[in-house]
């Protein structure tokens, strides 16, 4: 795949930003504030400017800790309806819910002709080792190249938007791409996967519906049957993170079958993710996974908790028909999970 670092004519790249330790410069009092000024940034950042023409959409200035639902469609509307006039975008967002909002522009965003790249940082960008330069740069180089996905771009790694994954607080690769290989690396040369999808004449899809009202639950030793029956009365889906393969407990008053059941009989869904970073639920494998299929939970499959509660609340939003709803949980929409043939 090419990659266009130089062009006589620059390529265009919007930059919406959100908020998040990356846009952040030090004001004159010595605290951190947001950059909502592209010239700014790009004294910061002269290459960004050798790389394509930049224009920054301020959309949002918050700790991605505060990142709701709201945010995502605020997104995905921004980058839909400009989406002729540039090459590529790249949202700065805070690390802590970049997984989840990355899931959601997947959903919303579909038969992307060109890149939406997600980028952050663990150091602001004007401190003394700051990884913001360098994921803004190579984020810009992304959104520059023939790729035509979302992505989350940090570190060395071009993942999938729907596989992302935050696993460390403290190391610079602070995300990884969970139960497939990522879409490219970035090293002296950005090298894609041949699975990548790559610009084409595509016509994007905006598909925004959305239900938030899906709650996620890991299962955990000792949990109440209890919990999911009042998460059910005021939710109308539920991800339980299960053990392993997605076991859940069965036996005795602490069973959660008779939950689950009573959940699915008030048609609000239950589907069962894994609380383990690498595999798949495999639920026929136990006879406790097989106990809760039985029931008529749906199997997450290799999905990630943040893809699994995302891709629930986006179903939910096209339908409510108990059949609908768990054949397009298992079935595959942009790469978020391996379709079981």
């Amino acid at each position: 795949m090419h990659v266009r670092d130089h062009m006589l004519d620059k390529p265009r790249v919007l930059l919406v930003t959100t908020g998040g330790t990356i846009t952040m410069l030090r004001g004159a009092n010595g605290s951190l504030y947001p950059c909502e000024d592209a010239g700014k940034l790009l004294e910061y950042i002269p290459e960004l400017s050798m790389l394509a023409e930049i224009d920054i959409l301020p959309l949002a200035s918050v700790d991605s800790s505060d990142i709701t639902p709201a945010t995502w469609l605020t997104i995905a509307n921004a980058v839909y309806q400009r989406m002729k006039e540039y090459d590529g975008f790249v949202v700065t967002h805070g690390t802590d819910t970049m997984c989840y909002t990355a899931s959601a522009l997947s959903f919303m965003l579909q038969e992307l002709s060109k890149p939406v790249i997600l980028t952050g940082s663990q150091v602001p960008l004007e401190e003394i080792g700051s990884d913001g330069r360098s994921n803004l740069i190579n984020a810009v180089r992304v959104a520059i190249s023939d790729l035509a996905e979302v992505a989350v771009v940090f570190g060395s790694l071009i993942i999938r938007g729907t596989r992302a994954k935050k696993t460390s607080v403290f190391d610079m690769q602070a995300f990884v791409s969970v139960n497939d290989v990522p879409l490219g690396t970035i090293g002296l040369a950005i090298k894609f996967s041949s699975f990548a999808k790559t610009r084409g004449r595509r016509k994007p899809m905006l598909r925004t519906s959305l239900n938030e009202n899906v709650a996620l639950i890991p299962v955990y030793p000792g949990i109440r049957p209890e919990i999911i029956d009042y998460i059910a009365g005021i939710h109308d889906g539920i991800v339980l993170e299960g053990y392993g393969a997605g076991n859940i407990p069965t036996s005795g008053e602490k069973s959660l079958i008779p939950a689950i059941s009573s959940a699915i009989a008030r048609n609000v869904p239950v589907v069962v993710c894994t609380q383990c970073i690498v595999g798949s639920t495999e639920m026929e494998l136990y006879q406790v996974g097989r106990a809760a299929l039985e029931a008529g939970a749906i199997p997450a499959m290799d999905m990630t908790p943040e893809a699994t509660l995302v891709k629930l609340m986006w179903v939910l939003g096209q339908t409510d028909d108990m059949g609908s709803i768990e054949s397009m949980m298992q079935k595959c929409f942009v790469g978020e999970l391996h379709e079981v043939s």
